[in-house]
């Protein structure tokens, strides 16, 4: 899973931003993008291993620990909160990635706390999570992600699935005894990591 700075745009080619009123949104066509650093998902010790590799949560690159979560069905982006609604805010602000899921060459979006319900693109402009069976236009779930990274030298950091009886470790992973289970992690030598931009 690649780690790093990303930016989003729908199957129409317009935007994913973030309003004033701090609602993930859809800007009228290719301006006005919102760059978002994707990291570990929060969600992380309560997912399966096997989904670990796909799992993350995205934050807004211009202001630290604010995730991109849902609160019902509705995405936003809101900071990091304090140790008593920790719990529920890993859960609303970690999505499982799905390639050509829905449409070749793009990615859908699934919410960890509402299982197969996808981050959707409707005609409104207000992104927002709607159950799979209930989505009437497959490509309003499925999304262009291209890689911003901003450091020329800086190498790609992916995930990827190991194959059977193959364990692939692209990262290290030094937990911190914090109330918000920061994951401290640092890069592996050159020759342990794999290397891909987003989308392959």
């Amino acid at each position: 899973m690649y780690i790093g700075l990303i930016q989003i745009y729908d199957n129409a080619g317009r935007a994913v931003t973030v309003s004033s009123f701090n609602e993930v949104v859809l800007s009228a066509d290719v301006r006005g993008v919102k760059t978002f650093r994707v990291v570990d998902c929060l969600a992380w010790d309560t997912i399966s291993e096997a989904e670990r590799p796909t799992c993350i949560s995205l934050i807004d690159a211009n202001r630290t620990d604010w995730y991109v979560r849902h609160i019902d069905t509705i995405l936003r982006v809101d900071p990091e909160p304090s140790t008593d609604y920790l719990p529920h805010f890993e859960l609303d602000s970690s999505f499982i990635v799905h390639r050509d899921t829905f449409h070749p060459d793009h990615y859908a979006l699934e919410s960890v706390s509402f299982r197969h319900w996808y981050m959707v693109s409707p005609a409104g402009g207000r992104l927002r999570l709607v159950e799979r069976d209930e989505i009437t236009n497959l490509r309003d779930a499925s999304f262009r992600v291209y890689d911003n990274n901003e450091s020329s030298t800086y190498s790609l950091v992916l995930f990827v699935q190991p194959s059977i009886n193959q364990s692939i470790l692209i990262r290290q992973c030094n937990y911190k005894q914090t109330t918000t289970k920061k994951k401290k992690c640092v890069r592996l030598p050159e020759q342990s990591i794999a290397q891909q931009s987003w989308p392959p």
